[in-house]
């Protein structure tokens, strides 16, 4: 399936307590990377999850003409693949055997078992850890782990990507790579891609539009340039900010707390 993705109204919340407020944003392209940012408890993750069907919420997700918010689990999966942050470390599977497994749970029509086996190994390649193929989960390092599952989310082809943190537990290198890699791959199949990040400057260089949330909304939606100034910075994290345009993209210099 094609088309922007609408999200309209947005709400959720946990045990009465909402976290969520009226969540909307800008129709999002086929092949654009969008960055939610914000502090601890603004609501990122639970963006995430709702958009991914794992947590009820209210309001409209809408892909193309298909509301999604209503479908059984199974169907939304087929359109939405999300990457928690919080990986299991005790899982008996290799990592090439993760990754053809959650090819099976969406495989394309025509796919024999060499097929399967060529493009696991493919999306093992791309990401950097073709070593790792034959080494169990839960043997992997943090990081380790965060890279199987990335290719784990990448492998599914999905056409909405939800990432909640993808290079949290990454060195430099890796966390270059891996954004490197996403935005290679939303540009090439127009997948649409949803992130959660902490790092303001690499938010600023590998998004397409960063959205600030504060305490459950919207405080600011739009290109890096125009969203992460030293005003919203000292507004939504409470910091002294010093934001500059650098040979790749925005340079942001934290001084002091507010």
């Amino acid at each position: 399936m094609s088309g922007h993705l609408s999200i309209t109204g947005l709400a959720a919340g946990y045990r009465g307590k909402s976290v969520v407020e009226q969540f909307t944003l800008a129709p999002i392209a086929p092949g654009e990377v969008v960055a939610l940012l914000g502090p601890n408890a603004a609501g990122k993750t639970t963006v995430l999850r709702s958009l991914a069907g794992l947590h009820k919420a209210s309001g409209s997700v809408k892909l193309g003409k298909q509301e999604l918010m209503h479908l059984p689990l199974a169907d939304h999966a087929a359109y939405v693949t999300y990457m928690p942050q919080a990986l299991p470390d005790r899982v008996g599977l290799t990592v090439l055997e993760a990754v053809m497994s959650a090819l099976r749970a969406s495989i394309p029509a025509g796919m024999g078992p060499d097929d399967l086996l060529v493009a696991a190994l493919d999306v093992i390649e791309r990401v950097g850890i073709t070593h790792l193929a034959a080494r169990e989960l839960g043997q992997l390092s943090g990081g380790q782990r965060q890279l199987a599952s990335l290719a784990q989310a990448l492998v599914r082809r999905p056409t909405v990507l939800l990432l909640d943190e993808p290079i949290s537990a990454l060195d430099l290198h890796f966390q270059l790579k891996v954004m490197k890699l996403v935005r290679e791959v939303a540009a090439q199949s127009g997948m649409i891609v949803i992130m959660v990040l902490h790092d303001l400057t690499i938010a600023a260089r590998w998004s397409d539009r960063i959205v600030l949330l504060s305490g459950g909304k919207v405080e600011v939606e739009g290109s890096p340039a125009e969203a992460l100034t030293a005003e919203r910075l000292a507004q939504v994290y409470k910091v002294c900010a010093a934001v500059s345009e650098g040979e790749h993209g925005l340079q942001i210099a934290i001084h002091d707390v507010l």
